[in-house]
């Protein structure tokens, strides 16, 4: 009912202050619920749920002697979509590499689908990259309303199962998501009916996928995700064995403020950091540690590192070397810088550019090293196309030569 301005002078004078609208109240109840999730810790309430053997670690092994390797292509250079963003990759058990990402005419548009592509062992080129979720695919495996698809990360087990975690949105924006869970039993031909999983207390909103999936010593996993509704803080979603029915559950990194959007390094099958996407006015990539496995973390500490409020990476190679890639900027993302660190994330060291053009817009890196001792490094390409590179250790071995010079 519509409270015309005479109606409000009458209510004023006759009670003294004028009645809260229905849609304020809501609102504000909403905001202080949001509050207070913010700051509540988070844990499961089943101690034994956190009793996992630990992370999945190869022993530090030194760097092979190679020749410096460095390659480059893209995953949709014949695209005719106006927009791909975010993309992920895995190393399938016969060494086939698959990839997925979000494309459409535009980010948040109802036509958004997730492709998927892959690359055999010793192809020059990607698959023809095809969609495996839609809009419409999604809505029907969850049976609710949905209004766009959007960041996927895929991982896969030993036992050739392809997982693949998703966000989706049925209301709102980014900050108002929730995430769905699907996977393959044959390399991605086909997949399971998407799983909605109910996470958050508020409303299960806000919570995302961005950076690559960690393998336990059991055949689990744990996954960095994120909250972004009215606070931003870091989580680990811990999800039992591919298609081995346990329910996931989630626990926090810490309690917001700045860092978010984790990419999680095992160090040990005990010791982790994870590394922070800054969104405050600090514009810093910030740290956190663990020593038991993810079950609690340190208070955040800031690197001398810039951070423009952008997506970064961050990988331990079998070497024991760690590798941070990032847009070493406080405003741009125009370029991605390689940065090393040879003590388990205390000090960085700018070793390499990958990628570099003024206004273009390179952003969103995910990098893995497969088995062979590759690393892989997919990242957005001015929000238009998929890059993908591969290096080996010995490049890396040879950057920081040059760069100490």
């Amino acid at each position: 009912m519509n409270v015309t301005e005479t109606e409000l002078a009458a209510r004023r004078a006759n009670w003294g202050f004028v009645p809260p609208r229905l849609d304020l109240v809501i609102t504000w109840m909403l905001i202080l619920l949001a509050g207070a999730l913010y700051f509540m810790p988070s844990g499961h309430s089943d101690a034994g749920a956190m009793a996992h053997p630990g992370f999945a670690v190869p022993a530090a092994v030194p760097t092979p002697s190679a020749p410096p390797v460095f390659k480059n292509d893209t995953l949709n250079p014949d695209t005719t979509l106006a927009m791909s963003h975010v993309a992920s990759i895995c190393e399938l058990p016969d060494s086939s590499l698959a990839a997925a990402w979000y494309s459409g005419s535009r980010e948040g548009a109802r036509d958004v689908a997730i492709y998927f592509a892959t690359k055999g062992p010793g192809e020059a080129s990607w698959s023809a990259p095809r969609p495996i979720v839609t809009m419409e695919s999604a809505t029907r495996d969850v049976n609710r309303r949905l209004k766009k698809v959007g960041n996927a990360v895929l991982f896969s087990d030993e036992a050739g199962k392809l997982g693949l975690l998703y966000v989706t949105i049925t209301m709102g924006g980014w900050s108002a998501s929730s995430l769905q869970y699907s996977w393959s039993e044959d390399q991605g031909r086909s997949w399971r009916p998407g799983r909605h999983l109910t996470l958050s207390p508020f409303f299960n909103l806000s919570e995302l996928v961005r950076n690559r999936p960690v393998p336990l010593a059991d055949g689990s996993w744990a996954v960095p995700i994120y909250h972004e509704l009215v606070g931003k803080f870091s989580e680990v979603l811990w999800i039992p064995r591919l298609g081995t029915g346990g329910e996931p559950f989630k626990t926090r990194i810490n309690g917001g403020r700045s860092g978010f959007q984790p990419s999680l390094v095992p160090l040990s099958t005990n010791a982790a950091i994870t590394l922070m996407r800054d969104p405050s006015p600090q514009k810093r990539i910030s740290l956190a540690r663990s020593e038991d496995a993810g079950r609690s973390w340190s208070t955040l500490e800031l690197l001398n590192l810039p951070n423009p409020d952008s997506g970064l990476t961050a990988l331990r190679l079998r070497d024991g070397r760690c590798l941070l890639i990032f847009n070493d900027s406080l405003k741009e993302r125009d370029n991605l810088r390689l940065a090393v660190s040879s003590d388990e994330g205390r000090t960085w060291t700018r070793i390499a550019t990958l990628d570099q053009e003024p206004g273009a817009g390179v952003s969103y890196p995910y990098a893995i090293q497969t088995k062979d001792g590759q690393i892989h490094v997919v990242y957005t390409w001015k929000r238009m196309r998929i890059k993908h590179l591969e290096f080996n250790p010995a490049w890396v071995t040879a950057c920081q030569a040059k760069s100490s010079k």
